[in-house]
């Protein structure tokens, strides 16, 4: 209940607010989606030159053990009778081959980690950019709600003032736009009440005339009728103090 009094007090206009923050979220989410493709597709090609480096590097290690068992075969045809030579051959190949082993695991653990990185990679840029729409959509609610406040409030005294009402007692928050706007809606009211209170003066002056040349009952009536909705638009509500006026 508390959630949804919340929403409503910071959705004042839906259409309006969700409209422009809909916007702000698919500009700067595209901007994003871009630098995250470009960091993707650079983890991609890493990843890629990784698996052609695993390629070769396997060819080379099948390559060096066909290599090895054609050495040991050669010096076992030269020389059947030399055993030191063919130990030490075995020694030098065996050392080769564990080398060739070494390298190729090397390659491939750094494939691995490259392929896990690109993994991450992408959860991050995701979960960076779920986060991006949240907060871009809770900033775009409480900035546009900064100006349809305003704009709402300034709706609703229009009306009122349209009605004849023209004590205005409220000011915008603190932190709200369209300040200077609200400012001079305020100087308009009290312009209006000057020139409805200068009327209200010519009307007893001519109440007043009315009164001591002997007009008809009536016609006192209608005039003091007059006056007193006249003043229904300049007085203020009881218990209200009015804000002073705008500076010119």
């Amino acid at each position: 209940m508390a959630g949804s009094r919340s929403a409503r007090r910071y959705l004042i206009d839906p259409r309006f607010q969700l409209k422009w923050t809909g916007y702000l979220v698919v500009v700067v989410l595209a901007v994003t989606m871009g630098f995250g493709l470009v960091i993707l597709n650079t983890a991609g090609r890493a990843s890629d030159t990784a698996q052609v480096a695993v390629t070769q590097a396997e060819k080379a290690f099948k390559e060096s053990q066909t290599n090895n068992i054609l050495a040991r075969s050669a010096v076992e045809r030269a020389h059947p009778e030399s055993a030191a030579l063919a130990e030490a051959m075995n020694e030098s190949l065996a050392e080769l081959d564990a080398q060739s082993d070494k390298n190729l695991a090397d390659v491939r653990r750094l494939e691995q980690e490259i392929a896990s990185d690109r993994q991450r990679l992408r959860l991050v840029v995701g979960g960076a950019g779920l986060m991006l729409v949240l907060c871009l959509s809770v900033v775009g609610v409480v900035v546009t709600h900064r100006v349809v406040g305003p704009a709402h409030k300034l709706k609703r005294l229009l009306r009122r003032v349209s009605t004849g009402q023209l004590v205005v007692d409220e000011r915008l928050r603190r932190g709200d736009e369209l300040e200077e706007l609200f400012d001079t809606f305020l100087q308009m009211t009290y312009s209006l009440r000057a020139m409805q209170s200068a009327r209200v003066a010519t009307l007893d002056a001519t109440l007043r005339r009315a009164e001591t040349t002997g007009a008809a009952e009536e016609v006192l009536e209608g005039l003091r009728a007059l006056r007193a909705q006249m003043m229904l638009g300049i007085e203020k509500r009881r218990g209200a103090s009015l804000p002073p006026p705008p500076p010119l």
